[in-house]
């Protein structure tokens, strides 16, 4: 059985896989363990998914699992508790209200809290609140850690149970013979496997077409900055920044988010859906129009933070899905298995992990129901058949943003 992506999904794929087979497992990864979304991820372990309770279900037991990652693995993993904050109102700059998180975490009996706008200045005292904020919902149980320890510890327990690890070798083409997998074409030579899983983040879709396989998958471009924040404020009113975020004015603006790092730093990322590119070819530097758009953002919505330095920067890459949902499943041929993050893979993992396992060995999952995951979900397998109305980008990525730049 051979593992493709030594991602998050990759290796948490890896390591459930060989707690339930005693078959021969191999990963292989074109470049390192975490080389790509995942090493660049900002890991938020958060449950806002507006009313797709289904996907807070999974998030949460995504979080359960790391917060005990080391007692299922044996390796160590830090998972600060961090709260995440959605703003309320006209000023809030949501494409809907953020109470449809607050009453599914609530209905779901996930810690959750609601503040009014007259508590907001006291409880959040390094932000500005000008007219329009009307109240602030807090998902009490978030938390982040980092992904690329994750990913390695994943791995090294991976390791542990017989999974075979293989780095800086590259699938070239999955060979099928009578709809069924036979093997896998690499820069190193052919492997010869009956199941071949797919969790190549933004490759996944040029692999499988080597199979005259489509997935739907745009890769988008992301773009981080790394802060050290002002001299003034204490290590405490540092590490008291929850996870949150404000969406740019502009018309061609996007939404930045931001948490408190470890080492008392701050991350603070893109997400948006209007810059796909190829993966083997964009730019890793972020744009000095988003990078000017960020400290705009800070200076209005957290003075506190506007005299940041940047640390650091980069860009990564999201394999988005026409609905910003996962693909879990086995496509077109018998043995070839797809498995797609969308661009919060991390949180998930986990639990992307064990159903990819269920459905390899068992062929069906008492989990969660995969047909949520299925590729068939798509009229159009096209990666531009666009978002359907009943599925908002905000609300899966937590409901708060610029409007899209179309």
């Amino acid at each position: 059985m051979l593992v493709v992506g030594g991602g998050i999904i990759g290796t948490a794929t890896a390591f459930f896989l060989s707690r339930r087979s005693d078959r021969s497992i191999a990963l292989v990864d074109k470049e390192n363990v975490a080389s790509g979304a995942t090493g660049d991820s900002s890991a938020i372990l958060r449950h806002t998914y507006g009313d797709r309770d289904l996907y807070s279900r999974m998030a949460w037991a995504g979080r359960e699992f790391y917060q005990r990652f080391e007692a299922e693995t044996g390796y160590p993993l830090d998972a600060p508790s961090q709260p995440l904050v959605q703003w309320g109102g006209p000023a809030g700059g949501h494409f809907e209200s953020p109470m449809s998180s607050y009453e599914t975490l609530r209905s779901l009996d996930y810690p959750v809290t609601r503040y009014e706008a007259e508590e907001l200045p006291d409880r959040f005292p390094l932000f500005e609140f000008k007219e329009g904020f009307e109240y602030a919902i807090s998902d009490d149980a978030a938390a982040y850690s980092d992904g690329t320890d994750a990913a390695n510890g994943f791995l090294k327990a991976a390791q542990d149970n017989g999974v075979e690890v293989v780095t800086g070798v590259t699938v070239e083409s999955i060979d099928v013979e009578d709809g069924s997998v036979v093997g896998a074409e690499t820069d190193d030579g052919y492997v010869a496997c009956s199941d071949v899983v797919l969790a190549a983040g933004s490759w996944n879709h040029k692999i499988a077409a080597t199979a005259d396989v489509e997935i739907p998958i745009t890769p988008g471009r992301e773009q981080v900055l790394l802060l050290k924040p002002p001299a003034e404020l204490s290590d405490e009113e540092v590490k008291s920044i929850m996870t949150t975020g404000w969406g740019s004015p502009r018309p061609d603006g996007v939404w930045w988010y931001f948490r408190a790092d470890f080492g008392g730093t701050i991350y603070m990322g893109t997400h948006a859906r209007n810059d796909p590119v190829d993966p083997d070819r964009y730019s890793r530097q972020p744009d000095m129009q988003r990078k000017v758009e960020a400290f705009e953002i800070l200076d209005e919505f957290a003075p506190a933070l506007a005299d940041s330095e940047v640390m650091g920067e980069f860009c990564g890459v999201y394999a988005n899905t026409p609905d910003q949902g996962f693909i879990i499943d086995e496509v077109d041929h018998d043995g070839l298995y797809a498995l797609v993050g969308a661009g919060h893979a991390f949180k998930h993992a986990p639990v992307i992990g064990q159903l990819a396992a269920d459905l390899v060995v068992d062929g069906e999952s008492e989990r969660f129901d995969l047909e949520h995951f299925t590729v068939d979900r798509f009229d159009d397998r096209s990666p531009d058949q666009g978002f359907p109305e009943t599925v908002s980008l905000a609300d899966l990525h937590g409901t708060t943003s610029a409007p899209e730049t179309k």
